[in-house]
């Protein structure tokens, strides 16, 4: 069995969740979405968003031998005023390096967040991934999410 410690993420814990996030972008660019701005976890919005989430958000880390070899980060969410007030969190973004996907981190992670949800009197969990991730919405699946809406997208062409 992997020995892997999961916990809060601190602010020493930035760059490295940065870099992590930056693999996350660059591998779903190059397998779902071309738009991405791969770039952007250590630009001045991508840095902004993790500082906020670091101060009230949940951001963990799991590590191994004082590696962070992988990291969840989510939050509550605003749902506007067309839902019943309900309170939502949602996983915004996990990423675990390869050689250390399909050993149980994935769960261990959603596991922490659940609990950090339940702390919170939170309600419903949501979480987005690409349609083509297969592997991704079926672990979700497993962790006991269902799907509830499908995003559909074009490009359009112009005339030239």
């Amino acid at each position: 069995m992997l020995r892997v410690q999961i916990s809060k993420a601190k602010v020493s814990d930035l760059k490295r969740i940065q870099t992590l996030n930056q693999k996350l972008f660059r591998k779903e660019f190059k397998e779902y979405d071309r738009t991405l701005n791969i770039n952007w976890p250590f630009e001045k919005d991508g840095e902004k968003y993790f500082k906020k989430r670091l101060r009230n958000g949940c951001v963990l880390v799991a590590v191994q031998r004082d590696e962070v070899i992988g990291y969840l980060c989510g939050g509550l969410k605003e749902m506007g005023s067309f839902k019943k007030n309900v309170k939502v969190a949602e996983l915004e973004n996990m990423f675990i390096l390869k050689d250390f996907r399909s050993k149980g981190i994935g769960s261990l992670l959603c596991k922490y967040f659940l609990e950090w949800c339940r702390n919170r009197n939170v309600e419903r969990i949501r979480v987005e991934a690409y349609a083509k991730n297969e592997k991704g919405i079926k672990f979700y699946e497993e962790m006991g999410l269902k799907k509830l809406l499908v995003t559909l997208e074009t490009k359009i062409f112009h005339k030239s």
